[in-house]
């Protein structure tokens, strides 16, 4: 069977030498000081240190739309789910006016609960807090959530079904610490699970995300101990991915995001990779642009990766990472066939067969079936109608003994 390799192994050392022919755009005119974030219509925001408010850039282009002023300066931004607001700082603010609509300044990492958009979840500014709190901001109350251990960061998914929590041991001796990485219901604030008790080894868990529907939670670790990336489904079985080795790929990881739920995003001090979890296969690499909280915008189907080194804001485009993907089968010599979609038909020419019928098989990139199914082949040009929607996809033909595999892609 034929299997996926990366055209970039023997060009990839020359990557940092050279622009990323998959790069969007780039954002240098500013100084960073928030990890991005993605609002629902597309565009990126993020806070600027040089006139302390935040940016809005087109996410197709890159270009700025607005800037959006801040009552103070900020070191972090969160958007709720649906763009209304978003949280920089303690303040609560309109994004559409600019307009503070309340605030908190003792909370630290807040995250909006949704589907409400009306509660937030937050720590405090407190390294001895093991707790997180519930703040109604409609009704201006608070519930108190307590667990035996320094609460270090929190995340809620996108859906607001699930809320991450990691904490750390931090009243042991350091070579006795342990982290902790829990699993709760974000609307009951009922724990479903300990996904994780291990020895810290000098690391805390900085930062945490969801995939987009919440299939999959991760973590990252920027700081002490050697880098680690570690994601678990957020259902049963809840398996455990570790990426955690620096001297061969991925490398240790220091950050983690998610491209839907089919693919995540590591970061090492060197390197950004995609990795395909189905697959674990890793399929792109680059050291031009090295991020500390990769993310993917769905409206524009782009990775944003702010490289703090430069300082650069970059969108790469993974239409392009995904075609980049080369089929191969070395020991088989590969029939030469040609497909095309267009408007609901998928043609294929070229193939020669002396077969009445061939096994015909389109997977889609996750590699579910969309369609299956015996073909006469009557002539050259084989005409199939099947509703595909953009994305890259791998046909399989099989013709007696022999398999042939090629890679297409739907864009219109």
């Amino acid at each position: 069977m034929m299997r996926l390799i990366l055209i970039f192994l023997v060009g990839a050392c020359m990557l940092y030498a050279q622009e990323d022919p998959n790069v969007m755009w780039t954002y240098k005119d500013a100084s960073f000081t928030t990890y991005p974030a993605v609002h629902p219509n597309g565009n990126v925001l993020i806070g600027d240190g040089n006139k302390g408010d935040v940016i809005e850039l087109n996410g197709l282009t890159g270009e700025l739309v607005r800037r959006i002023p801040l009552p103070a300066p900020t070191s972090s931004l969160i958007l709720s789910k649906d763009g209304s607001k978003m949280a920089a700082s303690g303040y609560i603010i309109d994004v559409e006016t600019g307009a503070v609509i309340t605030a908190h300044p003792r909370a630290a990492a807040v995250r909006f609960l949704h589907p409400s958009n009306s509660k937030v979840i937050y720590t405090l500014f407190n390294q001895k807090d093991t707790s997180w709190v519930v703040w109604d901001m409609e009704n201006d109350t608070y519930k108190n959530y307590q667990i035996p251990y320094l609460v270090t960061t929190i995340e809620v998914s996108s859906d607001g079904r699930f809320l991450a929590v990691a904490s750390k041991e931090t009243s042991l001796p350091i070579n006795d610490q342990r982290t902790h990485f829990y699993l709760y219901d974000a609307q009951t604030m009922q724990l479903i699970r300990e996904l994780e008790n291990v020895p810290a080894e000098g690391r805390t868990i900085e930062f945490i995300q969801f995939s987009e529907n919440a299939k999959y939670v991760g973590y990252g670790q920027l700081t002490g101990g050697k880098p680690k990336a570690t994601f678990f489904t957020c259902l049963p079985p809840y398996k455990k991915w570790e990426i955690n080795k620096s001297n061969q790929p991925p490398y240790g990881m220091r950050s983690i995001g998610f491209i839907k739920d089919a693919h995540a995003l590591f970061c090492t001090n060197d390197y950004t990779f995609i990795w395909d979890i189905n697959k674990e296969l890793q399929i792109y690499q680059t050291s031009n642009y090295i991020s500390y909280n990769p993310l993917y915008n769905t409206i524009n189907n782009s990775i944003i990766i702010w490289d703090k080194t430069s300082p650069t804001l970059a969108s790469l485009d993974f239409n392009k990472i995904l075609n980049s993907v080369s089929v191969d089968e070395p020991n088989d010599p590969i029939q030469k066939f040609i497909t095309e979609y267009r408007k609901g038909i998928l043609k294929i020419s070229g193939i020669e067969s002396i077969l009445p019928t061939i096994n015909l098989t389109i997977n889609d990139i996750k590699g579910n079936i969309v369609f299956q199914n015996g073909i006469n082949h009557i002539k050259d040009i084989i005409e199939i109608p099947v509703q595909l929607q953009n994305g890259v996809y791998l046909l399989h033909i099989q013709d007696r003994n022999k398999s042939h595999t090629a890679k297409f892609l739907v864009l219109e």
